[in-house]
């Protein structure tokens, strides 16, 4: 197995999840909208519970596919487990409507933007594209720095490499399927999550959103000012 660097949050992991994960210890949250704050994300050991069987046929494999519009695929990889510690002094505002419109036209996103308190520069920001997660990096930045314990497989759209997974976490089978991948100088990364009986809506919604992002191309932070 190989270990991969990739940038990934999970938020939307519920704590029974974490609780059944018993990996590690969650550190706890500090305030998110405290200026000159610090930005502390702890992201707990989590282990894949289980494989579970997927329409696009993945019985007692360690992959599933998602086939695009355009013909081109993206293979998601099984993760055994997943690790993520990032603490950063920053300053931390939501993005207005107008930036998000600058930035991204007309996605359907909302966002805090995470700010250098020393030149005041984006160093990036984390919120949702639609239901989806999304934190993005700029150059230079790593706001999650999370290792993947597992095999890896990187696919391209549009030219573009991306690598991708799933894990089935808990009793209750929550599946989280995840990307990360680099827009110009920004470094993305993407989540969507939810039961595992449901698993091909998830993949599919977390692929059109990739989709998405890729296709409104390279976008500048340092046009948002603190």
């Amino acid at each position: 197995m190989t270990s991969e660097k990739l940038y990934e949050v999970f938020g939307d992991i519920s704590d029974q999840d974490i609780k059944e994960a018993h990996m590690t210890k969650a550190k706890s949250k500090k305030p998110v909208w405290t200026r000159w704050g610090t930005v502390a994300a702890c992201f707990v050991l989590v282990a894949a519970m289980g494989v579970g069987i997927f329409q696009s046929g993945m019985f007692g494999t360690k992959t599933d596919i998602a086939t695009l519009e355009n013909g081109e695929k993206i293979t998601f990889v099984k993760s055994d487990a997943l690790a993520a510690l990032v603490d950063l002094n920053v300053t931390i505002r939501k993005l207005t409507d107008e930036e998000i419109q600058l930035l991204f036209t007309d996605l359907p996103i909302t966002a805090n933007a995470y700010f250098d308190p020393v030149n005041h520069r984006a160093v990036g920001f984390e919120g949702k594209i639609g239901d989806v997660k999304l934190v993005v990096s700029t150059s230079g930045t790593k706001l999650l720095d999370t290792v993947i314990d597992g095999s890896e497989y990187t696919s391209t759209v549009s030219d573009v490499p991306i690598t991708a997974g799933y894990f089935v976490t808990g009793a209750n089978k929550t599946v989280i399927y995840y990307a990360a991948f680099d827009i110009g100088t920004n470094s993305v990364y993407v989540e969507y999550s939810g039961a595992q009986n449901d698993s091909e809506n998830i993949k599919k919604e977390l692929v059109n959103t990739i989709q998405l992002l890729i296709e409104n191309g390279n976008f500048d932070l340092s046009k948002v000012t603190e």
